[in-house]
């Protein structure tokens, strides 16, 4: 087996969570999602093939996924009152710790997954949003072309109209 070059570690793929900058040549082009995570025909991944598709450069990156910085910041913010609290009401430190940190893991989890509900509620109504408005163009456009359709057959009409009124009048006869 050979050693990783440098080459090989900048080659590495970020994780799906993390934006992309978009390709130019093709806006209209929605980003691929990444591929899934390879399955045994038998079922799903087991806990060891799961640990094993954790590569380091995750633990580098973790904190970028949507809601993790909230999630993160709210459960230390927790953990460390929890645990100073525990601390001046006369628990050893140890235990004050372990107040803080099993706060601070729960504080966290809590924050991160009322975000993450607060992403999907919103990307549902945006998306019911979109959907609204575009019947309510298609609606307008309709009206818009109606309109032009009465406008026209209008002007057409008045322009027969006048044209009658022309035939009917006696033209002017020198004799």
């Amino acid at each position: 087996m050979s050693k990783p070059t440098p080459q090989d570690a900048s080659s590495t793929t970020t994780p799906p969570w993390v934006q992309q900058p978009s390709s130019p040549s093709d806006p209209s082009q929605p980003p691929s999602p990444p591929p899934p995570a390879q399955q045994k025909p038998g079922g799903p991944l087991s806990i060891t093939e799961a640990v094993t598709t954790i590569k380091p450069s995750d633990f580098l990156t973790f904190h970028q996924a949507p809601c993790s910085r909230t999630g993160l910041l709210t459960g230390i913010g927790t953990g460390a009152a929890i645990g100073g609290i525990r601390w001046l009401m006369g628990l050893p430190i140890p235990r004050a710790a372990n107040w803080a940190v099993g706060a601070g893991v729960v504080a966290a989890s809590a924050q991160y997954e009322y975000c993450q509900y607060q992403r999907r509620a919103e990307k549902e109504k945006l998306k019911r949003v979109v959907e609204v408005y575009g019947k309510v163009q298609a609606e307008a456009r309709a009206k818009e072309a109606e309109a032009a359709r009465e406008k026209k057959a209008k002007e057409e009409a008045e322009k027969a109209r006048l044209e009658e009124e022309q035939k009917k009048k006696p033209g002017w006869k020198f004799w």
